[in-house]
């Protein structure tokens, strides 16, 4: 009987170990039997044009594009942008919308983000995901706005936390090559330097963990 306990303790000890494990795992760290594919964004070279609300404190772009005005679309943001692999050459497009809480501006929010990515010649992926600032309010853009002089530094954070329990974004489906792709996704954002205007330079990397 003592031993049947034993073993027992010991099962769900390691039960609890491996979950445990399995929840602090990195999700910008690919998996067994995973494979990775990866496309990056350089902000702002890569921009073709960015809109929001005016809640958002980003520069829109290019000038003359319509702001989305209306009261529903205040805490909302729309993007196109070129993509480019892992070696800097632009093989696609891309949108990004994004719908952020009452108060954008909040030291640590978290929204939804709906990107479609376009490869000529390919197909098309769809993406979803939760992001989270994290302490780009606090770090960057609070003390930008506050002191009226830009920012310049190295900030790497992973923004994705969901919505899947692996804190990953979810790659929704796609078509063309990418018709039956299944699996995850992060996004990796590295920030060298924020403008008083809301100018953002660096780099966006969208890395999706391919099921094979």
């Amino acid at each position: 009987m003592m031993a049947n306990r034993l073993r027992c303790s010991l099962l769900a000890a390691a039960l609890l170990l491996g979950a445990s494990q399995t929840a602090s795992a990195d999700p910008a760290t690919p998996l067994p039997g995973e494979r990775v594919l990866s496309f990056f964004v350089q902000l702002p070279d890569h921009g073709v044009a960015l809109t929001t609300g005016g809640a958002v404190k980003m520069r829109r772009g290019p000038e003359g594009i319509a702001a989305l005005a209306e009261p529903s679309l205040d805490n909302t943001l729309a993007l196109i942008c070129k993509l480019a692999d892992a070696g800097g050459k632009v093989v696609g497009f891309a949108s990004e919308l994004e719908i952020f809480p009452a108060d954008p501006s909040a030291v640590d929010t978290s929204w939804p983000t709906a990107w479609t990515l376009a490869i000529p010649g390919r197909g098309m992926i769809y993406l979803h995901q939760i992001e989270r600032s994290g302490r780009l309010v606090t770090d960057i853009v609070g003390p930008t706005m506050a002191t009226g002089k830009p920012w310049s530094g190295d900030w790497t954070v992973t923004t994705t936390v969901g919505p899947l329990p692996s804190g990953r974004g979810r790659i929704v489906g796609g078509s063309g090559e990418f018709a039956d792709i299944a699996g995850s996704f992060v996004e990796v954002d590295r920030l060298t330097h924020y403008s008083v205007d809301g100018v953002l330079t660096g780099t966006v990397e969208l890395r999706l963990f391919v099921e094979k």
